[in-house]
């Protein structure tokens, strides 16, 4: 959480790589650039601080390119987790016309579905952040491996990061500015995370 503070100019950084790209984001076309411009600045920032770097990386539009790179590595497993996720629901769905109560017994189903989808998608995109591999989605069993054997380290990982997700999500309830700040914080947050499991893994 304290990382992004450590760089003096880190309000200026996320104002400025928040509100630019989210208000790109709003046309259908900017979406093309904002997001991955985002993304980019996000792992930059990551990469930044497996090697010893603590300041955020500066504002601009170079990073796309890092940032179409990182969305297609995970191309493959997003198609996958889309999927499973629409068939589980439809499942839910279909039990709740049968009975309402099967459906109420089913939601912990999809819970656990959804949280271990992103439990393994998550070491996939510190595969990326960190090796660089543009072909990290489809290494589903190399994540399962990974979270075998660094269970409490991934663990304690995963929290972290459902925790900043919960915070700058919350930011959004700051009319306009808010959101767009939340936006650009979480990206920081959820690399410095990613950074800090490299670091405790020895870049496993």
């Amino acid at each position: 959480l304290k990382a992004p503070f450590e760089d003096q100019d880190w309000l200026k950084k996320i104002l400025l790589m928040g509100v630019v790209n989210v208000l790109i984001c709003i046309t259908v076309i900017g979406i093309f650039v904002g997001l991955p411009n985002l993304i980019g600045w996000g792992v930059t920032y990551g990469r930044s601080r497996i090697n010893g770097g603590t300041q955020l990386p500066e504002f601009g539009f170079g990073y796309i390119g890092l940032g179409y790179r990182f969305i297609l590595s995970m191309l493959v497993y997003g198609v996958i987790a889309i999927v499973i996720t629409m068939v589980v629901g439809a499942i839910g769905m279909l039990l709740g016309k049968i009975a309402s109560v099967l459906a109420l017994v089913w939601l912990p189903v999809q819970l656990v579905v959804a949280l271990g989808i992103a439990l393994i998608g998550m070491p996939m995109a510190y595969r990326f952040v960190v090796h660089d591999d543009t072909m990290a989605g489809i290494k589903i069993g190399w994540a399962i491996s990974f979270i075998m054997a660094n269970l409490g380290t991934v663990l304690m990982f995963f929290v972290t990061v459902l925790i900043c997700g919960l915070i700058s999500g919350a930011m959004g309830i700051v009319p306009i500015v808010g959101g767009m700040f939340g936006a650009a914080i979480g990206q920081a947050w959820n690399m410095a995370a990613i950074a800090q499991l490299a670091k405790a893994t020895n870049n496993a």
